[in-house]
């Protein structure tokens, strides 16, 4: 059988996680130094599709397989470095194959290049530079790109400040089905019509979000449920300010957060408020506020701050 008709066989027993039919196809065909075969073998092991993810074998593969101008393996050696998963972080590397995977014209590479072009991730910040990757793409209809130029609307990066403009392209990419501009449209308190989630929808996706490798993605679902009033968002958010995790680290936005949780009537809200209090972690310390949050959660049946309130005041 010749080799593209095997390949297009193994392709489509991955596609259906028929992964021992699809495997020994691809380790045979990788020993030729088939780039495509070894981008799929790198994407097995790089998830946790098949068995236990080996980071570095993935990387082995997207790096052999990116030497003949894979350009979804320059994508994947570019998200390898700099998310430091099976080779050293290096920034700087990974927007080097992010760029080189967009002259190739892959979509997203070219929206990674963007994205590090306008942080300053890996290479000097270039607002203009990265907006004008973000026009190209949204010529092609890509959702996420128009968002983007929304959003630099909204913020002025790389262009002078206009709401209507902001507006007028953040409801393009809602029509392109954009998640990030439905969420964006819902953080300012406009609910969309094509927007059927409930605010417990968004904040499961939050948590879930939260758990992965890119904890900085659950931002946004929790931003939208704590405004709506789930106080466990806050409280999520609360730990994403204390600990910088997916979050810039912030004692005085924590605490902010656990005052809007206690707000809504959540004890072990309450209970956060009184220790921060007690610390003067984001807040200036405060015996009397402290054992005032105490009792305050006590009541609410929390056992803790009971004990912390006889541990405070000595009854």
């Amino acid at each position: 059988m010749e080799r593209d008709a095997i390949i297009i066989e193994a392709i489509k027993a991955y596609e259906v996680r028929q992964y021992e039919r699809a495997l020994p196809i691809f380790r045979k065909l990788a020993k030729k130094n088939d780039p495509e075969a070894l981008y799929y073998l790198g994407m097995v092991s790089f998830g946790e599709h098949a068995g236990k993810p080996d980071p570095a074998y993935a990387f082995d593969c997207f790096r052999r397989s990116a030497m003949e101008l894979e350009v979804r393996s320059l994508y994947m050696c570019g998200r390898c470095y700099e998310e430091g998963r099976g080779v050293e972080q290096d920034l700087g590397k990974a927007y080097d194959y992010y760029a080189a995977g967009a002259a190739k014209g892959d979509p997203e590479a070219a929206l990674k290049e963007a994205e590090c072009l306008e942080t300053g991730k890996g290479v000097a910040k270039n607002e203009q530079k990265a907006l004008a990757t973000y026009v190209e793409l949204a010529k092609r209809q890509n959702p996420y790109a128009t968002y983007r130029i929304g959003m630099a609307y909204l913020e002025g990066k790389g262009v002078a400040k206009s709401p209507e403009s902001a507006f007028s392209w953040l409801n393009k990419a809602l029509a392109l089905g954009s998640p990030d501009a439905m969420n964006q449209f819902r953080l300012i308190g406009t609910k969309s019509k094509t927007d059927a989630r409930t605010t417990q929808d968004v904040a499961q996706i939050g948590r879930e979000l939260f758990q992965t490798d890119r904890p900085e993605r659950a931002i946004p679902y929790l931003q939208i449920a704590g405004n709506e009033g789930d106080a466990s968002s806050l409280l999520l958010l609360m730990k994403a300010a204390e600990t910088g995790r997916g979050w810039k680290k912030d004692a005085k936005a924590a605490y902010d957060l656990a005052l809007r949780a206690a707000a809504l009537g959540d004890a072990t809200a309450m209970l956060a408020v009184g220790r921060k209090c007690e610390a003067g972690d984001g807040v200036k310390s405060s015996a009397v506020a402290a054992a005032s949050w105490y009792a305050q959660a006590a009541k609410a049946k929390n056992a803790e701050a009971a004990a912390e309130l006889v541990g405070l005041r000595g009854y």
